[in-house]
C-alpha cells in the first residue's frame, strides 16, 4: 500500500518400497523435483494443509505420494496417500490431511519417483483446556527490497504453534516500479521484471518467493495461516478495481481472478477460487483458550477508497469520509463476524485478525518534523502538497479503516457487545503499533490493537525525511493518544503470546534487511489482562 507516489499518505527413504510410489509417465524425479520447499497450513484440531510444487514438469500428470508422521524421522506413519498434479494447477500439490491427532507436533513429507522432499513440521489446534498459545505474525514482504531475516528468525524459533500472515506476501511491481531500487545490488530482481497482470506472471512470481531459503525455511518449520492483501492481485484493491490497475491492463475482472487462482496454488490455505465470491474469511479455535478469525477487509465487500490527489483539499477529505454507506467487510461479512463472535463466546480470547489499521490516525503537522530537501520516494511536489495538508490534521491514511469511519464505528460496537476480551491484529502500515480501540465519545477502550512491522517493504522514514529520528512518531503519539507504541523506521516481526490471564504482544526488529549479516532486539512488549479490556494496554 505505500507505494512510490505515497498518493494515500493523508487518506529419508525407507519407506518408498512400501508405499508402490509410481512414476511420473516418462521422466526422472532429482533433487532439484521440490525446488519450492514445503509448506503446511490451516491447521484444524484434527486436519490440516500440507502443500509443495514439482518443479520441472512440462505437459504430464505427476503422481505424488504424501506421508504424515508422528516423528521427525517418518517412522510412524499417521496418514499417507497419492496425489496428482498437472499444469491446470501449475505443478502445485495441496493436500487436506484429516483424522489427525489434536494438540499434536506432526511431520511431514511428499516422494516422486524415489526422490523425497524435505520434512516439514507442522502442528494440529489443541482441544480443552489450553494453557499458552503463541504466534508470529507478519506482513509486507517485498523481495527486491531485502532479506527476508524475520522469515528466518520465525522458523529458528521452536515455541510457536503458527505463523499469522496478514496479507502482502508478494508484491505485484515491476522491476523500476515500488521499491525495487536495491533489485539487482542484492540481486532479486522481480520474476517477471514487469508489473504482474496474467495467470502466468502471477505464477512466476510466487514460485520466485517461495525459492527464497529463509522463507521455505518459515514454511518447513511452522503452519501458516494467511489472508491476502492488495499486492498479491494490485495496490489498494477493491471489489470492483484497483489504484494500480489501468484500462490498457486488461479487464480487472480477469486480473483479479488470475491472482486469486495462482493465490490458491501456491499457498497452504483451505477453500477454493472462486473469483470475485471468493471467501478467506475463516475462523480457527485454540480450545478453549482463544477463537481466531481471519478477516477479508481487501477483496471481498470493500467499497473504493476515498481518492486523495495534489489538488485535494481537507473540506473534500471531511465531505469523502462522512458517508455511512461506505463498507470494509460488506454486510454479508460483517454479519459472518457477529455470528462467529457470538459463538466464541466459550473462548476466553477473540482475536481478530486483518489487514489494515483500525485505530484512528491523525496526521502531525509535518512542517517542522520533515527536512524538504532530505531523500525521500516522493516527488517533491507531493512532499510539499502532504507538509501543507498535514496543517489541518486529517486522518492519515484513508485505505485503512480510517476511510470507513462508518463501519469502524460498527465493527467496535459488535467486539463491544459479542467478545469478551477482543484483540485486533493488523499489518500492511510497515509499521509497528499498538492502540486501545475506542467507540467515539468513550473514554474506555472495547479493544486493542497489535501492528506488526513489515518483513521488508521500506517504512515512514523512507517517504518522509526526519530532521530528528523518531521524530514522526513521538508527534503522531502525541497527536493521538489512543496509540501507545508506535516505530516507523525497522523492520521486523511481531511475537503474539496468550495465556488465559494475559495477551501479550512483542515487537522483534531488525537492524537492517540490505545485508546477509543480521541481528534484532526486542524493542518494546505490551500486554493486556483478560477481563479488564477497558484498562487498556499496559508495559510487561
Amino acid at each position: 500500500m505505500l507505494r512510490r507516489r505515497f498518493i494515500h499518505l493523508f487518506g529419508s527413504g525407507i519407506l518408498f518400497a512400501a508405499l508402490g510410489v509410481n512414476s511420473r509417465r516418462g521422466t526422472t524425479a532429482s533433487r532439484d523435483t521440490f525446488q519450492h520447499g514445503v509448506a503446511s497450513g490451516d491447521p484444524l484440531a484434527d486436519a490440516v494443509i500440507i502443500w509443495t510444487r514439482i518443479s520441472g514438469a512440462q505437459g504430464e500428470i505427476i503422481r505424488v505420494d504424501w506421508q504424515v508422521a508422528s516423528d521427525s524421522g517418518m517412522q510412524t506413519v499417521l496418514r499417507s496417500g497419492q496425489a496428482k498434479t498437472d499444469a491446470d494447477r501449475d505443478y502445485t500439490v495441496k493436500i487436506d490431511v484429516d483424522d489427525l491427532p489434536p494438540g499434536a507436533q506432526l511431520y511431514y513429507r511428499f516422494i516422486v519417483d524415489g526422490v523425497a522432499s524435505r520434512i516439514g513440521t507442522t502442528r494440529t489446534l489443541p482441544r480443552g483446556d489450553v494453557p499458552a498459545a503463541r504466534f508470529a505474525v507478519v506482513s509486507c514482504s517485498n523481495y527486491p527490497t531485502g532479506y527476508f531475516h524475520a522469515y528466518r528468525e520465525i522458523a529458528d524459533r521452536r515455541d510457536l504453534d503458527a505463523v499469522i500472515h496478514l496479507g502482502d506476501y508478494l508484491y505485484e511491481y515491476g522491476l523500476g516500479e515500488y521499491a525495487t531500487e536495491y533489485a539487482e545490488q542484492l540481486d532479486r530482481i522481480p520474476n517477471p521484471r514487469h508489473e504482474l497482470i496474467s495467470l502466468e506472471d502471477y505464477r512466476l512470481r510466487h514460485a520466485q518467493y517461495k525459492t527464497d531459503p529463509d522463507l521455505q525455511a518459515m514454511h518447513a518449520a511452522h503452519p501458516v495461516i494467511a489472508v491476502w492483501d492488495d499486492h498479491e492481485i494490485a495496490n489498494d484493491c477493491w471489489r470492483k478495481g484497483a489504484q494500480n490497475h489501468n484500462d490498457d491492463e486488461g479487464r480487472w475482472g480477469k486480473r483479479r481472478d488470475a491472482a486469486i487462482k495462482a493465490y490458491f496454488e501456491w499457498m497452504p490455505i483451505r477453500g477454493e477460487s472462486r473469483g470475485k465470491h471468493t471467501k478467506i474469511f475463516r475462523e480457527f479455535r485454540f480450545g478453549k483458550l482463544l477463537s481466531l478469525t481471519m478477516l477479508d477487509t481487501r477483496l471481498y465487500g470493500r467499497d473504493r477508497q476515498p481518492q486523495m490527489n495534489e489538488n485535494m483539499q481537507s473540506n473534500d477529505v471531511h465531505r469523502m469520509l462522512s458517508d455511512p454507506g461506505r463498507r470494509l467487510l460488506g454486510k454479508k461479512q460483517e454479519q459472518w463476524l457477529r455470528d462467529t463472535l457470538s459463538r466464541a463466546s466459550e473462548t476466553t480470547w477473540q482475536v481478530v485478525a486483518q489487514q489494515v489499521l483500525v485505530s484512528p490516525v491523525r496526521a502531525p503537522d509535518l512542517e517542522p518534523l520533515i527536512d524538504p530537501e532530505g531523500p525521500t520516494m516522493l516527488s517533491r511536489e507531493f512532499l510539499d502538497h502532504s507538509i501543507a495538508m498535514s496543517k489541518s490534521h486529517p486522518p492519515l491514511l484513508l485505505d485503512t479503516w480510517d476511510g470507513y469511519a462508518a463501519a469502524r464505528q460498527d465493527l467496535l460496537t459488535d467486539l463491544k457487545e459479542l467478545a469478551a476480551n477482543p484483540v485486533v491484529l493488523s499489518g500492511d502500515l510497515h509499521t509497528s503499533i499498538a492502540g486501545n480501540l475506542h467507540l467515539p465519545g468513550q473514554t474506555e477502550p472495547v479493544a486493542v490493537e497489535f501492528m506488526t512491522a513489515s518483513v521488508t517493504s521500506p517504512g515512514f522514514a523512507e517517504y518522509l525525511p526526519e530532521r530528528r529520528p523518531g521524530g514522526l512518531s513521538d508527534a503522531t503519539r502525541k497527536l493521538n493518544p489512543n496509540l501507545k507504541y508506535m516505530e516507523t523506521d525497522r523492520r521486523g516481526w511481531l511475537c503474539m503470546t496468550i495465556t488465559p490471564a494475559e495477551c501479550s504482544g512483542e515487537w522483534h526488529l531488525l537492524d537492517g534487511v540490505r545485508s546477509r549479516q543480521n541481528s534484532s532486539t526486542i524493542d518494546r512488549r505490551l500486554s493486556v489482562a483478560a477481563g479488564r479490556i477497558a484498562e487498556g494496554l499496559y508495559d510487561s
